[in-house]
């Protein structure tokens, strides 16, 4: 049997009614399964938590009756372990040493030596400061190739 075409803007402008002859084919159609809801997700993710993180690093005490972190202090080590154990805990860190607070301090330090002028630690003559302010003031290439297009109206375009 021929296949019958019609586009569908052509059905609706001629408003063609009844196009079809016959009963309907079934379709079937296929569903996805439902989603997961926002607290089933919570949920999942806190079971995952408590199997990853709380039961491995935890014991149940029955005095208390509830889940306590394993203290590893309570650990069984040998002597050797013991040693390098007290050597890390018993030598200063870098915090308690000071050094950081040093290295900026003999920065600053040493910029205000080099540079002291800049820093506003001392006055500026002024012809050193009429000089400076005329180098800072002076135009640029692309301001004077701007005032130049400005005064000769290059910058229009006139369609």
């Amino acid at each position: 049997m021929g296949e019958f075409k019609t586009p569908f803007t052509r059905i609706l402008s001629q408003d063609i009614k009844h196009i079809y002859s016959g009963f309907p084919q079934t379709v079937t159609l296929r569903y996805s399964s439902p989603y997961p809801t926002q607290e089933q997700l919570r949920q999942k993710e806190d079971s995952h938590d408590l199997k990853t993180s709380v039961l491995r690093f935890s014991e149940y005490d029955k005095s208390y009756g509830c889940l306590i972190p394993r203290a590893p202090a309570f650990r069984i080590l040998s002597r050797h372990e013991i040693d390098s154990l007290v050597n890390r805990v018993s030598t200063p860190t870098v915090a308690s040493r000071g050094l950081s607070n040093s290295s900026d301090k003999a920065v600053v330090n040493d910029t205000r030596s080099n540079y002291p002028k800049y820093l506003g630690l001392q006055k500026v003559e002024k012809g050193e400061m009429n000089e400076i302010n005329s180098r800072v003031n002076r135009p640029t290439k692309i301001s004077e190739i701007r005032k130049h297009q400005n005064i000769t109206k290059l910058s229009d375009i006139s369609v």
